[in-house]
């Protein structure tokens, strides 16, 4: 099953779709046509209500009708009409950032990000002001719909809501001048990070070790690792994680950058990002220089 979280601009009402061969269905409008139970429920159609605090509730159904050919064009969506948003509760979950690591590392390593800055594909990416070396990184992203705690990893397999492709944007020069002074990089990451289009859940990929991904820039393709080539697996980093921290139910986790995943040339302002991780999705951004900064001190 393929799950977006959509942005209808006619109605600024933000929806949960289904996703086939390309295509976009409004989940609501899917129940009204088929008449099901769930259709009436004050609240249902809020993403997180939907696919984590109910656990997909439903929308087997609705897909396994949309594969049947059954499709009413009543609730099929405008790709032109529709801002994409990402695939998570940006006001509840937290975001957790794996790796990289070297490939000797004996631990996982994985800093909090910035959940209020997470936006949804084909975004303009709005970078510091004074960074000259805005650059991605290739990331698969699951999503989180149990609680976890000391976690073995086949709890932590059986947590995983779905998979999306993530960009975890960095501007280098920032990055290198944290570094420098032995701080962390929130300033050279915590602007934004994409994740999208959709959540695709474990039944529909299988296993994810074996996925190829790709970066186009502009007209330029980039090959980069199978997700699989990680240091540690997902679940096992998971695990890890759920040993130091509680992870709830719709936190975000992104599984670390994929080798290759990274620009060796700088990205030029403007350019069209697009991350491709196979069977999971194509994410696209496009970087832009953001505001100059505010003063911050009186004078």
């Amino acid at each position: 099953m393929r799950i977006a979280h959509v942005l209808q601009l006619a109605t600024s009402t933000p929806l949960v779709a289904l996703e086939r061969d390309g295509a976009l269905y409004d989940v609501a409008e899917l129940e009204r046509q088929f008449g099901t139970k769930l259709a009436d429920i004050p609240g249902v159609s809020d993403f997180h209500t939907r696919v984590v605090a109910l656990r997909c509730a439903g929308l087997h159904a609705l897909d396994d009708r949309l594969l049947s050919g059954d499709r009413p064009a009543a609730a099929q969506l405008h790709l032109d009409a529709i801002l994409w948003l990402p695939p998570c509760a940006t006001d509840r979950a937290a975001y957790i950032q794996l790796g990289p690591y070297a490939r000797d590392a004996a631990l996982p390593w994985y800093r909090f990000g910035n959940s209020r800055a997470l936006l949804g594909h084909a975004a303009a990416i709005p970078f510091p002001a004074l960074e000259d070396e805005p650059d991605y990184e290739l990331n698969l992203a699951a999503l989180l719909y149990e609680d976890l705690r000391r976690a073995p990893p086949e709890e932590v397999e059986r947590a995983i809501a779905g998979y999306t492709v993530l960009n975890d944007w960095t501007a280098r020069s920032l990055e290198a001048r944290s570094q420098a002074r032995g701080l962390p990089p929130s300033e050279a990451k915590d602007f934004a990070t994409q994740l999208g289009p959709v959540l695709v859940t474990p039944d529909e990929l299988g296993p994810v070790e074996v996925l190829r991904t790709q970066v186009r820039v502009d007209a330029e393709t980039r090959s980069c690792s199978r997700i699989g080539e990680w240091t540690f697996a997902l679940p096992e980093s998971v695990a890890y994680i759920s040993n130091q921290v509680e992870l709830r139910a719709g936190d975000v986790v992104g599984a670390g950058r994929v080798f290759g995943g990274s620009a060796v040339r700088r990205v030029p302002y403007g350019a069209s990002v697009e991350l491709m991780i196979e069977r999971v999705g194509r994410l696209t951004g496009k970087p832009v220089r953001g505001p100059a900064l505010l003063p911050w001190r009186r004078p």
